[in-house]
């Protein structure tokens, strides 16, 4: 951390604008009352306030060094009042000593003689205004640099949040996948072939965007076409999907592989659990509010549900809740023999 009033113009101009109001002031009193002639009150004036803002740059040191997190309140007190004193001292000295070696007058000697203590208090003053001003910098910036750290952290904490949760979605459909196509290389090797050929490149789409956190809807839908043709593979005419898009809401950005828990779940809990074929819809709309997307699916109401962990909806409703910062963003209905699940993705998230 440098300097405040070294760093930045505009702080350099006000630290010594200031000083030289404050030396004009002094300089036409000094003329007005007839204490000083006007060019020995102009050259008092100017030297011991260019001389006070030089050594008021060196408090800084002073003030870096009694940390007030790291130091005691003795140890600040007690280098302070040491350092104020020989400030106060040796500006006063020094810019006599200068403004003597200008002026040599005899009045003028002994006008230095009569300010001697009141330039001593002066000093004293100037140091611990100066010094709070130093202080309140270094609050300002220390408070400012723990909050771009905290949001970096949680940012970072978001990121691995999401990391964690992409991890939950292949592995669990790779697993799942392999396991059919394993059931298919005896029974149906053709079928088992396409799968492989299926799943390559729903692994090569999905390894290719896993660094991206956002993508189109219309990048989603294609991976999720390769996904439900991999599923398509394993149950045949029982699975079935229409996409109703409009190519308007194509463009719109929404988390990476957010949909795909959504199909997986449609299948497991209908397709799997179905005498008779289901068809999985997927409509979009968007507008002002954003870009709601609504999969609807049909089920066996008797039928037993499968036993499951709840990983596949829990997961896209915290993917949701981490980037948008809503837990309102899904919603899901389930009337007799009908499953829907509606998300809202705010419109902020339009590509351009």
């Amino acid at each position: 951390m440098e300097n405040p009033f070294l760093v930045r113009k505009t702080t350099v101009g006000i630290y010594w604008s200031v000083l030289f109001i404050v030396s004009a002031i002094q300089a036409v009193f000094n003329t007005i009352s007839g204490i000083l002639p006007v060019g020995i009150s102009v050259a008092d004036g100017l030297v011991f306030g260019f001389l006070i803002g030089a050594f008021g740059l060196a408090i800084w040191f002073v003030t870096r060094y009694n940390n007030l997190e790291n130091s005691s309140v003795m140890q600040i007190c007690t280098s302070h009042l040491v350092a104020a004193v020989v400030f106060a001292i040796s500006w006063v000295l020094s810019a006599s000593l200068v403004t003597r070696l200008l002026v040599a007058s005899e009045s003028y000697s002994l006008y230095l003689k009569s300010v001697f203590t009141i330039r001593l208090v002066f000093g004293l003053i100037f140091y611990v205004v100066l010094t709070s001003i130093y202080y309140l910098f270094i609050l300002y910036w220390n408070n400012k640099l723990k909050v771009t750290r905290e949001i970096e952290l949680q940012k970072q904490v978001r990121e691995a949040q999401l990391k964690a949760l992409k991890s939950q979605i292949n592995p669990h459909f790779l697993f799942n996948s392999l396991n059919s196509i394993a059931s298919l290389t005896q029974v149906d090797p053709l079928r088992a072939h396409q799968m492989v050929v299926d799943l390559s490149g729903f692994m090569r789409a999905s390894l290719r965007n896993h660094e991206n956190e956002m993508v189109t809807l219309s990048d989603e839908l294609r991976t999720i076409t390769l996904y439900l043709q991999i599923e398509k593979n394993r149950f045949g005419e029982m699975l079935d999907y229409r996409f109703e898009v409009p190519e308007s809401c194509l463009g719109w950005r929404l988390p990476n592989l957010l949909l795909q828990p959504l199909f997986e779940n449609a299948i497991k809990y209908g397709v799997y659990e179905s005498s008779i074929p289901v068809v999985i819809e997927l409509k979009a709309a968007c507008g002002n509010e954003g870009l709601e997307l609504t999969l609807s699916n049909d089920f066996d109401p008797e039928a037993i549900p499968q036993r499951g962990e709840g990983v596949g909806l829990q997961n896209v409703q915290d993917r949701l809740r981490i980037v948008y910062g809503s837990n309102q963003l899904m919603h899901i209905e389930k009337n007799k023999n009908r499953f829907t699940v509606r998300l809202l993705i705010p419109n902020q998230q339009m590509a351009n």
